[in-house]
This record gives C-alpha cells, sequence and structure tokens, in this order.
C-alpha cells in the first residue's frame, strides 16, 4: 500500500465522484474490495449526499443491506437493517424558508428534502434531471416556503450552472455563516443542512456508536463536502480525479480504478 496503516476500525466513503464516476457504475475492483472489508470485519460505511432512498439502492449493489449508512451530508444516520433513523438533523424552519425567500430572489432552482422526499415548486428541467440521475419521483408543492416550514426539511439544494454555483458558494456561505453549513457537491450542486449536519460530524457519531478509534479510520472523498471528512479520518484518501481542495485535504490520493485494491490491501491490514 502507499501508507502503512494496517486494518483499520472503520472505512467509510463518500459516493459519487469517489465510489462511482459518471456512468453510476462500481467497477468489480471496488465491489471485491468492500466485500473482502466485511468479511475481514472491517464496518464499510457510505456517507453521502444522496437521499436515503437512493443511497440505500446503490448501498444493495454493492452487496450492502445492513449496518450503518450516512446521507445527506451527515444530517441523517440510518441502521440499513432496521430502517432506524439513529441520527437526524434537519434545517431549522425559519431558516429553511429563509432560504426558499433567498432563492426565489435570485432566481435559482431549489430542491427540498422531507422524510426522505424531494419537493420543488416547478418541474422544471432541474427537478427533471435530478429525479433522473437519483431515481427518485418529485412532488410539486405550490408553495416551498410553508411546506418548508410545516415540517423541517432535512437538506436543501441549490441547481444551477457549474461556473454559476462556484460564484454563488462563497455568497450563500457568508450569508448563513455559522447558521447553515453550505457546500458543494457535484459541480452544479449546492448543499444546505443544518450547522452540525457535516460528514465528519456523522463520522463523531458513528466512532462513538461503534466504539471505533478515529485514528483508525479511512475516509475516501472527492470533492469540497469531503473536505471536513477527509481531515478527520486517520487517514484521509482522494480520488486523482476529485477536486484539487479534496486532494490537498487528504493524506493519500490515488485514481478512483485503484480504491478496490486499496480496500484489498486494508482488509488484510498492511
Amino acid at each position: 500500500m502507499r501508507a502503512s496503516f494496517g486494518r483499520p476500525d472503520l472505512v467509510v466513503s463518500d459516493l459519487d465522484g469517489t465510489l462511482v464516476s459518471a456512468t453510476l457504475e462500481f467497477s468489480a475492483a471496488i465491489t471485491n474490495g468492500v466485500a473482502r472489508l466485511r468479511q475481514a470485519g472491517v464496518p464499510f460505511v457510505i456517507c453521502t449526499g444522496r437521499m436515503l432512498r437512493s443511497a440505500s439502492r446503490m448501498a444493495a449493489q454493492l452487496g450492502i443491506d445492513s449496518g450503518l449508512i450516512v446521507c445527506y451530508q451527515g444530517a441523517l444516520v440510518v441502521d440499513l437493517g432496521s430502517g432506524e433513523w439513529l441520527l437526524h438533523r434537519p434545517v431549522l424552519p425559519h431558516l429553511a424558508a429563509e432560504v426558499v425567500v433567498h432563492m426565489r430572489t435570485i432566481g435559482r432552482h431549489l430542491n427540498a428534502y422531507i422524510d426522505d422526499e424531494f419537493f420543488v415548486e416547478d418541474m422544471d428541467e432541474w427537478a427533471r434531471r435530478y429525479a433522473d440521475y437519483a431515481k427518485v419521483a418529485c412532488n410539486v408543492v405550490d408553495d416551498l416556503r410553508a411546506t418548508v416550514q410545516a415540517t423541517p426539511p432535512t437538506k436543501l439544494l441549490v441547481a444551477t450552472d457549474p461556473d454559476d454555483a462556484a460564484a454563488l458558494l462563497p455568497q450563500l456561505q457568508e450569508r448563513w455563516r455559522g447558521r447553515l453549513y453550505v457546500t458543494r457537491s457535484l459541480p452544479q450542486y449546492i448543499e444546505i443542512t443544518a450547522a452540525n449536519a457535516t460528514k465528519s460530524a456523522a463520522l463523531e457519531f458513528l466512532s462513538a456508536r461503534l466504539g471505533v478509534r478515529r485514528e483508525h479510520t479511512v475516509a475516501c472523498g472527492d470533492s469540497l463536502n469531503d473536505v471536513d471528512m477527509l481531515e478527520w479520518a486517520g487517514l484521509g484518501v482522494a480520488v486523482a480525479e476529485g477536486a484539487a481542495v479534496a486532494r490537498k485535504a487528504a493524506d493519500l490520493v490515488m485514481p478512483r480504478d485503484e480504491l478496490g485494491e486499496l480496500f484489498a490491501e486494508l482488509a488484510d491490514g498492511v
């Protein structure tokens, strides 16, 4: 292996851009590597911005139907076997309403996620793209502000062109600094969650629940929304195809195609 680490207590990984490319397919090497980790008794946890229903379907393709999964950028931790929501940190209703109003004002598309359902005010091209990508149904409502005030959303997502997302991100981060966590996942998506709903915060919860040591945790990612967990883990691994900010935060950088080999080596305690 590129860095001696031994068998970890826990391996967590982002999904899109890390375990899968734009094809949304797992390589045989990654599927086999994940199986090797699980056979060796090492918990493997997907940590993604995706909805639970979408992420759990992807997990099943990896042969994972039990154990824990982290969704919505860390706002939700679920036991796959029982379906129990172990941790849920939604956006406060007044802040969610504020986001809805601001996106209306500046004319940007917004998704809201409530009870693992996907809501929009307008079934536009962005809504159709997201529904197709995540393979989920879309709920159209007349007043998204009233919807998020009635039931706190787990996450909000701004969808826009990549160049616009890059320009808009720092403005939104400054606007809600200290009140909301604002980050970027895929180039066209800006993700908004509660201030304490991050991937690293979810890993803190996982480590306490599973009794694992932070310094013996491996985290894999590719984008800005993975930086905090890459820095939190004992070994942060970024894929070479990912964003520069993720590569800079990682202890180890490798091509996506080599992740499966890494998992197999970790399973063997190399």
